[in-house]
Parts: C-alpha cells; sequence; structure tokens
C-alpha cells in the first residue's frame, strides 16, 4: 500500500498560513520539503510550530532548504552579514533580535533558542520512496542519482521545467518560485514554492497519493 503523504512547500516565515494549512490536513505523514525562515514576518513561529509537529505527530520528515543552511552557515561564521542579509535573512534576525548592535551574530546566537537551532540542524536533504524524491531543489536531470546537498538542496535545476524528462520518479520540491501563485505540476515534475513569504502567496500542499493540492 502507497504511504499516504502530504507535502508541504516553501513557508518562509509564514506562520499563519502555515497554521491555516496544517488544520485542514488530517491522517497523513508531513513531509516539509524546507526553507522555512527567511523572508517572511516571523520565523521563530515557524520554526516552533514545526517542533510541535515533529512532538505530536506520526514521523514527521523536515528537510533542508537553502534558507536553513545559510542561517547555520551564518551563526557559525559561514557566511558573513552581507550574504546572509542578500538571501533575506533580515526578517529572520529582525523577529529574533529586536533591536541589534555591533555584534549581531553573536545576539543571533543568543536569542535563538536551542531547541530552534537543534531542529534546524536535524533536517535531512532528501526523502525518497519507491515512487518519488522529495527535496527542496529537486535533482539534477543530467545527474538524477547525486543526492549531494549541494545538487539537491543548494542548487538551481531550470532544466526541471523544460518538459519530456524520464526521471524514473515523481520529483517533489520547492525553492523555484511560482508567480502563478499556483503549484507547477507536469512532466513528473511538481513544484510547491507558490510565494508564502515572499510575495504574500499561500503555503501549497501536495496529497499524495491522490496529487491534489491544499492552499492556504
Amino acid at each position: 500500500m502507497v504511504e499516504r503523504l502530504a507535502l508541504i512547500g516553501d513557508i518562509h516565515g509564514d506562520s499563519v498560513r502555515l497554521s491555516a494549512l496544517l488544520g485542514n490536513i488530517d491522517g497523513r505523514r508531513l513531509v516539509f520539503l524546507g526553507d522555512y525562515v527567511d523572508r517572511g514576518p516571523n520565523s521563530p513561529e515557524v520554526v516552533e510550530i514545526l517542533i510541535e509537529v515533529a512532538n505530536r505527530k506520526t514521523n514527521p520528515v523536515f528537510l533542508f532548504g537553502n534558507h536553513e543552511v545559510a542561517l547555520l552557515a551564518y551563526l557559525s561564521g559561514k557566511l558573513s552579514f552581507l550574504e546572509y542579509a542578500w538571501m533575506g535573512g533580515l526578517s529572520t534576525i529582525r523577529s529574533y533580535v529586536r533591536k541589534a548592535s555591533k555584534d549581531v551574530r553573536s545576539e543571533l546566537t543568543a536569542a535563538m533558542p536551542r531547541s530552534h537551532r537543534e531542529f534546524l540542524s536535524s533536517c535531512k536533504p532528501f526523502f525518497e520512496t519507491d515512487q518519488l524524491v522529495a527535496c527542496h531543489a529537486g535533482i539534477n536531470p543530467a545527474c538524477p542519482e547525486s543526492r549531494e546537498l549541494g545538487e539537491i538542496v543548494l542548487g538551481r535545476h531550470p532544466s526541471l521545467f523544460h518538459g519530456n524528462l524520464r526521471l524514473g520518479k515523481l520529483i517533489i520540491c520547492g525553492h523555484y518560485l511560482q508567480s502563478t501563485l499556483r503549484p507547477f505540476t507536469e512532466s513528473g515534475v511538481t513544484c510547491l514554492n507558490t510565494g508564502a513569504g515572499t510575495i504574500e502567496g499561500p503555503v501549497t500542499a501536495l496529497l499524495y497519493p491522490e496529487m491534489t493540492f491544499l492552499q492556504a
């Protein structure tokens, strides 16, 4: 029997839409495709909601997005303030640190609950079954067997949207903004980044195996 899943796209700090969407999903395993933080107004509340999901739901899956990787890299000193701010990190910093001074990195580190950092660090790069591969940036059609972080979380593969691909499994991703505010689904590729926290779009879930969508 195929497992019933709800795969949830980019959230980007939109805790209101995330809460509304989760309230409409019942009895399925939840798979989150990453990009929980940055750009939108309330990244801490989104992380709190996801921690609650982890504690209450049966075996949910939390995948890395490139923004979680960037936040952790900034906290560890591997990414500069300007690099993280350019990615949309200012909203995350402001939501944790109300009045930052000179050492923003240290203040963010001190303000962020340990549980938040542990949760973000525990995310996985991909989720795979016999039928599908779910990962933030999708797989590289030129190297479909690769599961390297640089390819499936941090990469960009616009050829996923060119059609006529034969990838063997359904590919479910976020990452690529759909300015229509509707999910993309074609030729075995489904993209669930519909602009939440970025262009005031909804948070979108794919209900699998029905291949129907929920938005909030």
